[in-house]
């Protein structure tokens, strides 16, 4: 009956997704559909350079070539359900009409574009269930209670089936590539790695890490053929998007100039529950308005990342690397980038909960801390939301009091994983 365990919770988690992403959608999905809904009738070439905010009334693209692409899958697949449907209704007596209902509902055509991180929560809850396995002793209850707290955890779902956005696809591809990693594969983990890159530009920041991973580990013949592979990876993802004149440049000048600096916002904090809320509140301050003598802010959270940054590297420069400081260096820089940098929204901390979850296997003493940064993360999500509303909870987190001290509680936070960290012996 056990080796039917896993599977049941993986459909359990997956049913359970399924039923709330047509529930309700946040207006960010509206990007998407645009995004996905231009690129089926005018095709890729182009796309980024395209009037999004006068043809749609939503933003530009925004993201690497992987969303664009799944977004566009999901247009398609839903026009073509959307037709079988209403075909069958007319031509089968006996076909359910109530489905024709349900595709016409407003909540389901953005279902179809949470699939994707649906799914990559489901693989990433699986992939941690390996990771558990092999680091427990035979017949233990842990590997399931792992993958447990990916599943049925808000700080996932919440995310990914409700809200619907995709923060769980480069996750996916990160601790898909670390589990192939660790299985002496490394041309083949670098290649996750880069689709983790091409789906999400906020991956960039574990760059230097993954730079000391195969710097120390890896053969310079696969290191070398692993580089060239990811190049050439990146290189080819924007080569549909690219139009007749533009240069071989065109890849690295789009991540730069419409993807990296286009998203997000130029405030100190874009809703993120980190140090610049707790000393300046959540409004709309544009983080290169001098603060501390002088120093715009954005310089500011340069420094205190930089500072938080060497502390992470020091335990890395050993000869020998084991997989829970990887782990543990994984969650810790992101938290650091959330809690110091600026132009920080809420849910960029998710990728420090599934790290910190492998790292938890190793050291289970800090599942209490996992916890608490999980209910930390989704009560920021959903100061940003409100959905479902909740009076009570509306009011609990609304309190600028409530929102100092759960700030207070993830820098604490930090430093506890930090503290940890430098107590770990290097071994393989």
């Amino acid at each position: 009956m056990k080796r039917f365990l896993l599977p049941l919770l993986l459909l359990a988690g997956l049913i359970f997704r399924l039923v709330i992403s047509v529930q309700i959608y946040s207006g960010d999905i509206n990007n998407h559909i645009a995004w996905g809904t231009d690129i089926s009738r005018f095709g890729p070439s182009g796309v980024y350079g395209r009037d999004f905010p006068s043809a749609y009334n939503t933003i530009p693209p925004t993201y690497p070539p992987i969303p664009l692409l799944i977004f566009t899958i999901s247009k398609v697949v839903f026009e073509w359900a959307d037709k079988m449907v209403w075909d069958l209704n007319f031509s089968v007596p006996a076909f359910p009409s109530n489905l024709v209902f349900f595709f016409e509902d407003q909540d389901t055509m953005p279902a179809f574009y949470k699939v994707w991180a649906i799914g990559a929560d489901i693989v990433i809850a699986g992939l941690i269930f390996l990771f558990a396995k092999k680091y427990s002793s035979t017949g233990s209850a842990w590997p399931y209670i792992f993958s447990s707290l990916v599943l049925f955890n808000p700080a996932f779902f919440y995310n990914s089936a409700y809200w619907g956005q995709i923060e769980a696809l480069p996750i996916m591809f990160l601790v898909l590539g670390l589990y192939i990693f660790y299985q002496k594969r490394p041309v083949l983990s670098s290649l996750c790695f880069m689709l983790a890159f091409i789906s999400k530009q906020s991956s960039i920041i574990f760059i230097p890490i993954l730079m000391v991973m195969f710097m120390t580990k890896v053969s310079p013949r696969d290191l070398v053929k692993s580089t060239l592979i990811c190049l050439s990876l990146f290189w080819l993802s924007f080569m549909p998007f690219m139009k007749s004149g533009d240069s071989l440049a065109f890849p690295i000048t789009t991540y730069l100039e419409k993807i990296k600096s286009g998203s997000g916002s130029d405030y100190v904090t874009d809703h993120a529950f980190n140090l610049w809320a707790a000393l300046t509140g959540l409004g709309k301050i544009p983080d290169g308005r001098p603060y501390w003598g002088g120093i715009a802010y954005h310089w500011w959270g340069l420094l205190f990342f930089s500072i938080a940054l060497i502390f992470i590297f020091v335990p890395l420069l050993k000869k020998k690397i084991s997989p829970i400081q990887i782990f543990g260096s994984f969650s810790l820089i992101t938290m650091a980038a959330f809690i110091f940098l600026t132009r920080m929204h809420g849910r960029y901390l998710q990728p420090a909960l599934a790290f910190l979850l492998l790292y938890c296997v190793h050291r289970r003493k800090l599942i209490p801390v996992f916890i608490y940064l999980s209910i930390f993360y989704f009560l920021n999500l959903y100061h940003n939301w409100w959905a479902p509303r909740i009076p009570w909870l509306v009011d609990f987190i609304s309190s600028p009091v409530t929102i100092q001290v759960f700030i207070i509680g993830a820098i604490a936070s930090f430093a506890v994983i930090l503290f940890d960290y430098y107590k770990i012996r290097s071994h393989d």
